[in-house]
């Protein structure tokens, strides 16, 4: 599945996974007897894309969770400075759900590269993998979608041809219009394939 190289040395990387371990902290509080990997979260969105290819930053982390009891998080609010020195603040958007998009395998758990969790810690974080990312942005398919999609493909994550077999297997289970989302992985696909001719 190509290039795994994850980018969490950068100065957003950093970031994101001290937002995961101020997570992991407020469940230690929360729950007093959490065991273990009993909560999961798995990091999609602008924060995946820069995991993956080091590409544009976020203003936020759009996580799923998945947890044993429900969490009050407080506003998780991390600042730190980016490669230019500038002061960037990074939230975690803890509302986000990935079924907003009608297009996602249903095995991208399963699929989802560990990053922040020991054996003793309650919370695992995930970032979903670079082909889940892309085919949950085919849904929407903005231009910013399509510039994401580009980079993961110019990252070496996927080929034109490995995009188009994942989604054609997550439209299996789809919500939404069809057509519509075979017309947007018809068109995505071949943007790539004229990249890659």
């Amino acid at each position: 599945m190509g290039n795994e190289k994850l980018y969490t040395d950068t100065p957003m990387g950093q970031a994101i996974i001290q937002a995961m371990a101020e997570i992991n902290d407020d469940i230690s509080e929360q729950v007093a007897d959490a065991e273990p990997g009993t909560y999961r979260a798995y990091i999609f969105g602008g924060a995946a894309l820069h995991i993956h290819t080091n590409a544009r930053g976020s203003s936020d982390i759009d996580v799923e969770f998945e947890a044993a009891q429900a969490l009050e998080l407080g506003d998780i609010t991390i600042i730190y400075v980016d490669d230019d020195g500038l002061e960037k603040t990074l939230v975690v958007d803890d509302t986000f759900t990935p079924t907003i998009s009608g297009l996602l395998s249903e095995y991208y758990q399963d699929d989802a590269i560990p990053l922040f969790g020991t054996d003793s810690d309650p919370l695992i974080a995930y970032v979903v993998t670079a082909l889940d990312l892309a085919v949950s942005k085919l849904d929407r398919l903005a231009v910013d979608d399509q510039t994401d999609i580009i980079s993961l493909h110019q990252a070496g994550k996927f080929t034109a041809e490995e995009l188009r077999e994942h989604a054609e297997e997550a439209l299996i289970g789809a919500v939404g219009n069809e057509r519509r989302l075979k017309g947007n992985i018809e068109f995505m696909v071949n943007q790539l394939l004229e990249l890659e001719s």
